[in-house]
């Protein structure tokens, strides 16, 4: 097999999928610990079945079961925390396809379009262990992706094949990692620390810190734009006459303290703290004016007792499978599958653009027996809220890290859509379609296959207060309880092309004709 193939191919598993490479008769602890038996060398007992490969074989549809998700996953490998990160670590870049050592000013600074080898030696007894981490950038090339997986190669042979590798996608940090660096790591976009380097470092730069210790703090950089900020968080904002650390209503004593530590790495210069709710003018200019951004009051409480679960619901396999993602962030969220978002007081089910019939109508039905079957006795009344990609609100994108608003967008940058619309006016209007979608809510006694809403003559509904609406209308789809020639003869053109309009386009549609 050559250097940096693709040797996965069971499953077409997501770039940011992290993986580790353990070579024969090294394996580390915490992956040996993962097999219920684990025989060494002239060991002979504990020896399990062999199963041999055949052709593949037709799949049996069986039915989900939701109590599965209750079970909590083995974490071992993916937390690899084989000590406190005190051991000697060594660092070199990729450039030019070869490796170079990184300065030492430049520790702790990863680049989006830089691909990075780390070796890590620690100690056991007087023995030295090595941890391999190979960092590859969301921007770097497809050649220098490769060349990190070629070069990785090459070190490994250096020291006899010991070295534990893996591989760490940008956004996927592992809090070993993170270790290393003290509390003092910082994950840019793009851009490169090379000094060869002629692209603009940007005026302007946002980063979201997450981490509580020196053990599990990073600084990520997201837009720089008021919808990626987030009360429950610290964010860094440096302008190139200040630098702001912005303290959400959520954040905890622990985290206000790592990001002044990681605040130092940014910049240098005096820092200027800011409260949320207590901004100065000067900070929501740099950000381009205020917009919303995620502030719930859930996301405003202070060391919040839940951990959020991620599930990837997918009938890729051929049978309907939901499998838990830790550590996740937006990247995870495939397009062509459903995803379900448990953040205890509701549920998110969401909807990838590609996602088929039958995944969501799974997904829908699984959502609804995790809630029934969980142990700790949900309430059956929690809300399932159904996000769909593209149209995702603030009390989603909340409990994501670095949450791109336009990453859907056709490709199309913040400043790209401004620029675009022209009028300054019209700003709002793009960022309140894209952070405040209608969302449909059912929960886990809701009939799933209620069908279409119920029709009602035009005059009926048009300019009509809620109280003298007839008996079964929603107020707020007064357009979905028209025939198709009513709608269209009321609102100018067909329900699919009233679909395809922004919502904030078809709110004022509504409005101008007494449907609001």
């Amino acid at each position: 097999m050559e250097p940096g193939q693709n040797f996965i191919k069971a499953k077409q598993y997501p770039a940011s999928t992290q993986i580790e490479v353990q070579n024969d008769g090294s394996e580390s602890a915490v992956f040996q610990q993962l097999f219920q038996k684990w025989t060494v060398p002239n060991q002979t007992s504990g020896l399990g079945k062999t199963y041999t490969v055949g052709s593949v074989a037709k799949v049996e549809q069986v039915k989900f079961d939701a109590t599965s998700m209750h079970v909590q996953p083995q974490v071992a490998a993916q937390q690899n925390m084989v000590d406190d990160g005190s051991g000697e670590v060594q660092v070199w870049r990729i450039e030019n396809l070869e490796l170079v050592p990184v300065d030492s000013k430049w520790l702790g600074h990863f680049y989006g379009g830089d691909c990075y080898l780390l070796l890590y030696t620690y100690l056991i007894g007087e023995k030295p262990h090595y941890l391999l981490y190979i960092w590859q950038g969301s921007q770097a090339s497809q050649d220098e992706i490769a060349a990190s997986a070629y070069q990785a190669v090459n070190l490994d042979q250096k020291y006899n094949n010991e070295p534990v590798q893996i591989r760490v996608p940008m956004g996927k940090e592992p809090p070993h990692l993170m270790s290393i660096f003290k509390g003092r790591m910082v994950v840019y976009q793009g851009g490169t620390s090379r000094a060869s380097s002629l692209e603009p470092v940007p005026p302007t730069r946002l980063f979201q810190v997450r981490g509580t210790s020196t053990n599990n703090t990073k600084a990520f950089e997201v837009p720089a734009q008021t919808t990626s900020l987030n009360s429950n968080d610290v964010f860094i904002l440096k302008t190139q006459s200040c630098c702001y650390l912005w303290y959400g209503k959520g954040c905890s004593g622990d985290e206000r303290q790592m990001a002044k530590m990681v605040a130092d790495t940014i910049s240098r210069t005096e820092k200027q703290v800011v409260v949320e709710g207590q901004e100065p003018d000067q900070f929501w200019i740099a950000l381009g004016g205020k917009a919303p951004y995620a502030s719930t009051r859930r996301l405003q409480e202070e060391n919040m007792v839940i951990t959020p679960r991620l599930f990837e619901c997918s009938n890729q396999t051929g049978r309907f499978l939901a499998t838990e993602i830790t550590d996740f962030n937006q990247d995870d969220l495939e397009e062509e599958d459903v995803f379900l978002l448990d953040v205890w007081d509701q549920v998110f089910f969401w909807i990838g653009k590609y996602a088929n019939e039958d995944e969501k109508k799974a997904a829908a039905i699984t959502v609804q027996e995790y809630l029934k079957t969980h142990p700790s006795g949900r309430d059956p009344e929690t809300p399932i809220i159904v996000v769909k990609q593209g149209h995702e609100p603030p009390i989603f994108t909340g409990w994501f890290l670095a949450w791109d608003p336009f990453k859907w967008s056709n490709a199309k940058s913040y400043e790209d859509l401004k620029a675009e619309l022209g009028n300054p006016q019209d700003w709002g209007q793009i960022t309140a379609e894209i952070t405040s979608p209608k969302l449909d809510v059912f929960n886990a006694n809701s009939n799933l296959d209620s069908g279409p809403l119920p029709i009602f003559p035009l005059e009926q509904l048009v300019n009509r207060p809620v109280e003298e609406l007839p008996q079964g209308v929603d107020p707020s789809r007064k357009e979905e309880h028209l025939s198709v020639e009513d709608f269209t003869k009321v609102l100018g053109m067909t329900p699919a092309a009233f679909s395809a309009l922004p919502r904030w386009k078809q709110q004022n549609l509504k409005k101008a004709k007494g449907l609001f």
